[in-house]
Formats: structure tokens, sequence, C-alpha cells
């Protein structure tokens, strides 16, 4: 991993923090992305203090002025991008929108890191062999744990502006970015760009920090009595998969956890390839759409 230019989102706290500091550590040139707030300075300073080859963009990954500006001043300083870690997402319990009109969780969760990866295509590409990797989840599979229902892609409601659920559409999105991943993974294979996704497994971070108030008081109880991983265990997954090769996780799906991490089987929807076509077209047209407002 040495000297490997890597950008990870969500860098201010959790996952997105441990791979930036992990790949500090091990000498990559390591951009963080978060917004513009306390927490993510101060953690751009603490991993600062393990290397000095780190630098924070401050960036709202709702916005799409922010993420265009983003990725406009990565290519102006960066020719190349090794690896590019999907790390962030909101997990806000309720209905809202983003400056540009977009459902939150929606475009929190799975489009705006569409759009981010497909702006940083080309120095991705001039760093062939590179790699995407998507933190996904197990959500979009039925479960005790996650609900029963199973996540499908909704193309007559995509952002739930019509009929709203919090646990239907958070599935979505997490359905989308598995989908996303395989078919970027397609997409870019010949440029020997490898694009895989991952489901950390359950970390201890602040995830449930948007949570209501009742909810929120259960989270430490359930982390108690599930088997949880410390962030830096939830990163090392994501680690592990930057230092394999790209034929070897290339349009794969993983699972961590405290044993580990291993290839495993996403749900059947998710690999449905006229399905996932379909979602990269919708999703293209609903930010040109934007662009042209």
């Amino acid at each position: 991993m040495r000297n490997k230019v890597c950008l990870v989102t969500g860098a201010s706290c959790g996952i997105g923090k441990e791979v930036a500091k992990e790949m500090a550590k091990k000498g990559s040139k390591v951009i963080m992305v978060s917004r513009d707030k306390v927490r993510g300075k101060e953690a751009f300073e603490e991993i600062r203090n393990i290397s000095k080859d780190v630098e924070w963009i401050p960036s709202d990954l709702c916005s799409i002025k922010s993420i265009h500006k983003l990725a406009l001043s990565f290519k102006n300083k960066y020719s190349k991008l090794d690896i590019l870690f999907n790390c962030a997402g909101d997990k806000i319990m309720k209905k809202y929108y983003t400056i540009d009109g977009f459902d939150g969780l929606f475009f929190s969760n799975y489009l705006g890191h569409f759009l981010l990866t497909n702006l940083l295509f080309e120095p991705l590409k001039n760093a062939a062999p590179s790699k995407v990797i998507t933190i996904s989840g197990r959500g979009h599979k039925p479960s005790v744990t996650e609900g029963n229902l199973k996540a499908v892609i909704n193309f007559n409601d995509l952002q739930g502006n019509t009929h709203f659920s919090y646990g239907k559409y958070a599935k979505q999105a997490t359905l989308a970015k598995v989908m996303f991943a395989y078919e970027l993974s397609r997409r870019w294979k010949s440029y020997n760009i490898a694009s895989a996704t991952l489901c950390p497994g359950l970390t201890h971070t602040n995830q449930g920090e948007y949570f209501p108030l009742p909810l929120k008081m259960l989270v430490p109880l359930f982390y108690l009595f599930k088997e949880t991983q410390t962030a830096e265990e939830g990163a090392s997954h994501l680690i592990k998969l930057a230092e394999q090769s790209n034929i070897e996780i290339n349009g794969k799906y993983f699972e961590g956890g405290k044993k580990g991490l291993f290839e495993a089987k996403s749900s059947e929807k998710s690999y449905d390839m006229c399905v996932a076509k379909k979602l990269w077209d919708e999703s293209e047209k609903l930010l040109a759409k934007k662009n042209m407002q």
C-alpha cells in the first residue's frame, strides 16, 4: 500500500476514519473526505500525527455542487487514484431532502457515491490496476435482525416520495449500492478497475446518533448482547480487500465480522443485470435532469 493514492469518504469517524488511519500507517497518500465539521478537522489532525502525507477535503456528499467541487479539487492535484473507499452514509430515520431536492436517504447512501465514483473515472483509469470498494450491508437480505422484507428497486417511486418507509427504503439503498458495485465491475473491468462491495459486520460506531431517542437508548444494549467489532476491526476488512488483486475481488460481495472476512452471496435480486443497468440509467437521468434545472 506504500505510495498508493487513496480517497476515503466518511473519514471523520467510524470505519471511514479507521480506514484512513490504517492506510496512513501503511504509507499511502490519504485524502480524507467528510463534511466541514469540527469532527472532520479533529480526525484529520489526529491522522496527520501518524503521517504528513494526509489531506482533508471538506465536502458534503448530499450536494451535487459539493461533489463536483471535490472531484475537481482532487483531479487538479492528482492524476491518479489507486483506491476509492466509499464509506459515507446516513441513517436518518425520517424523510428529508437534500439541497438539490433529492431524497436524503437515497442520495447520501447511494446516488452521491454513484456521482463521485463516475467523476473520478479518469484518475482511477490512470492508476490501473485500481479499486473501488463500497460499504453496503446485509440489510438488503431478509433476516431476523435486518427485517424480513426483501429489498427491491422500486422504479415507480425510487426515492419514496409517494409512500416513504425508512425500513423499506433503507433496504433499497443498500441493494442499490450492491447492484452499483456489480454493474461498475462489468462496465470498468476492461480498464482494469475493480469494484467490490462488503458488509463489514456489526461495528461499534456512532451510527445510531440520528436515531430517535428511544431507539438510540437501545443501541448500547444491542452492542452488549451482539458480537460487535471495534471500528478498527471493521476497517480491517476494507484494508484486506484493498490488498488483494483485482481478479480476487472484482464483482464480488463480502461479509465481515469478528471471525474475519469472507466472500458471500448477496440477494437473488442483486444479480439481476437488467435491473442493475436500468438503475444505472435512471441514476444518470436523475442527475442530468437536476443539472439542466
